[in-house]
């Protein structure tokens, strides 16, 4: 006797239905602001600062300083503070002294001129006056001066000494004869041949 076997019973395992999460709505990001930019500063001077506020010199004393400064770079003087009294006579043997000196080193005949046969007037104890006859030697002094008054001022120790030319109008005109003399009356209305005549080294003795 057979038995009828029925046939397999299949079950289908239907697979889960699995709902899909619903994402999580996301949260927009917040937008970063841009930091305003500084502003510049600008300094603004108080007009009620104190006394320790700085002070900027002005274009007017800062010209002051340079020039002060470059005088004292290019003064020729000697400086000291020696004051000692000295006479008229050791005065005039240094005068002389030093036109020797002149002649000796061949100087221009109207520079040793001056001190050998010029001589200077007392103002005062310690001021003197050189009195010359035209602008040549009133120049020619001027350029030695500096060498002078250091002569002066050092040996006698008073650095207070002054000495000074000054032209003496002659009233009574001569006419030139000499070479020196001829040239000094032109240089006296072209001061420039003096010029000319220290750059050529020329002399008229």
């Amino acid at each position: 006797m057979s038995v009828a076997r029925d046939n397999p019973v299949t079950y289908n395992r239907t697979a889960p239905v699995t709902t899909p999460a619903t994402p999580a709505m996301a949260t927009p990001a917040t937008e970063a602001k841009p930091e305003p930019a500084e502003k510049p500063k600008f300094f603004v001077p108080n007009a009620h600062a104190g006394a320790t506020s700085v002070k900027i010199p002005s274009l007017k004393d800062l010209g002051k300083q340079v020039e002060e400064a470059a005088l004292e770079e290019e003064d020729p003087y000697l400086k000291g503070t020696d004051k000692e009294s000295f006479t008229s006579d050791q005065f005039l043997q240094l005068w002389t002294d030093h036109g020797a000196k002149l002649k000796k080193e061949n100087k221009a005949a109207t520079l040793y001129t001056i001190f050998t046969s010029v001589t200077p007037k007392v103002l005062g104890p310690e001021n003197f006056e050189v009195p010359v006859s035209n602008k040549v030697q009133e120049q020619a002094f001027r350029d030695e001066r500096p060498y002078i008054l250091n002569f002066l001022r050092t040996t006698l120790k008073n650095f207070s000494i002054e000495v000074n030319a000054r032209v003496e109008e002659s009233t009574v005109v001569r006419k030139p004869y000499t070479a020196m003399e001829k040239f000094q009356h032109m240089a006296a209305k072209n001061p420039q041949l003096i010029d000319l005549k220290n750059k050529f080294n020329l002399d008229f003795d």
